[in-house]
């Protein structure tokens, strides 16, 4: 992607060739106005044009002072108080979005390091009917442990084109105040739009279990803990997969092993979602991806491997079973063909065009120039390297 640099304040490079990035699908002209927009289109995936891959979202923020203090005093105590604050004026790639509010995003307990701090802005806390390009909120994630600030977006891109529940991601540019705070990826929240695209309207009210244990969805309503208990209660597979839709078990932690990730399911029992799905049942839903890809391990990381099965039992239960390991192997080299190949190759390429310019002058970045550079060309050999592995792995384990 080639970019053109604006020296106006808030101005994103925008590239306008073709991409075979999601996202890149024809929008709809939007109003100019406010947050009544006009219906846009959505791309292959039924990703909002917000999250368009040939575009870098900017944000700008116009903030109280005594309000923008409140939040970096939340982020320097660091005791998990995540406040929402207005913004006295949201523009959201020129466009104006009236009532929306910002607060702290992550885990205060590992991230909230250094000045770089991470955002939720949301559309409806005012008005709860309220949406942005169809949207409800979006995050601004951008973690101390992540320099190249693309692993969110490159991993889902793999997710979506795997058939996962992934969430739509670009990059994005935040200016607070009319000065330039850094780049962020761009990233879609797990709410009920996150449920209607992926899983259609009809199938969009089942409970969202965050960790598999915390209710992320119908606070306000009276829930049934049961099939959740009862979940947990026990791995047999005998059970566990007659309350659930096993094979798309097999389809996540696949993918999880593939990328690899270093910080959901597959390792380590720690970030991802449980879905209950009207019809299908359980369903494992990816999240939080920037620990993934040169994070966990060298390029030739066993897609097999199991780091901690006892945090991860319903996984080590059913793959113990032969007949299951034996579809777990052929589902991962089902998906090695859509990793690492020419085109995803060629998106993190246009991927680090589009926004090294901006993350070389990111003002609270944890990084110096030559740590950014490393990072951003280490991801690149890395997905050439994993394929690579991948492939010989394949060659080893086809029937």
């Amino acid at each position: 992607m080639g970019t053109e640099e604006s020296s106006a304040p808030g101005t994103a490079p925008v590239d306008t060739a073709a991409s075979d990035l999601p996202g890149d699908g024809d929008t709809e002209e939007e109003t100019e106005e406010t947050g009544d927009t006009a219906e846009p289109e959505p791309d292959d995936f039924g990703c909002s044009d917000l999250f368009d891959q040939d575009t870098l979202v900017v944000y700008d923020v116009t903030i109280d002072e005594g309000d923008w203090h409140r939040l970096e005093t939340e982020w320097r105590t660091s005791d998990g108080t995540k406040d929402y604050f207005p913004i006295t004026l949201l523009t959201v790639n020129d466009e104006v979005i009236p009532d929306a509010q910002i607060r702290l995003k992550g885990n205060n307990g590992c991230c909230w390091v250094g000045d770089k701090m991470q955002f939720v802005v949301a559309f409806n806390e005012v008005d709860e009917e309220a949406r942005v390009h169809g949207l409800r909120k979006i995050a601004l994630d951008s973690p101390y442990y992540e320099p190249t600030v693309l692993k969110n977006r490159l991993a889902n891109w793999y997710l979506l084109r795997a058939g996962l529940p992934g969430a739509c991601t670009n990059s994005a540019l935040l200016y607070v105040n009319g000065d330039y705070f850094g780049l962020y990826a761009h990233m879609e929240e797990l709410d009920h739009e996150f449920l209607e695209r992926n899983f259609g309207k009809d199938d969009a009210d089942g409970d969202l279990w965050k960790y598999g244990t915390v209710l992320d969805n119908h606070e306000d309503e009276e829930v049934d803990y049961s099939r959740i208990s009862d979940f947990w209660a026990t791995y047999d597979p005998a059970v566990t997969t007659t309350m659930g839709d096993a094979d798309q078990w097999l389809t996540e932690w696949a993918a999880e092993a593939i990328l690899p990730d270093g910080d959901g399911y597959w390792c380590c029992g720690h970030n991802y979602y449980l879905y209950d799905h009207p019809d299908r049942g359980f369903l494992w839903v990816p999240w939080d991806k920037d620990g993934t890809f040169d994070w966990v391990a060298d390029p030739t990381m066993d897609p097999t491997a199991l780091w901690y099965p006892s945090v991860t039992p319903h996984m080590a239960y059913l793959l113990a079973d032969p007949e299951w390991e034996a579809r777990y192997e052929a589902r991962i080299a089902e998906m090695v063909p859509l990793y690492g190949g020419d085109e995803m190759v060629a998106a993190l390429a246009q991927m680090v065009e589009q926004t090294e310019p901006w993350g070389s002058i990111d003002p609270y970045r944890y990084y110096d120039d030559d740590t950014y550079a490393y990072y951003l060309a280490d991801l690149q050999s890395y997905v050439v390297a994993r394929r690579a592995y991948l492939d010989a792995w394949v060659a080893t384990h086809s029937p």
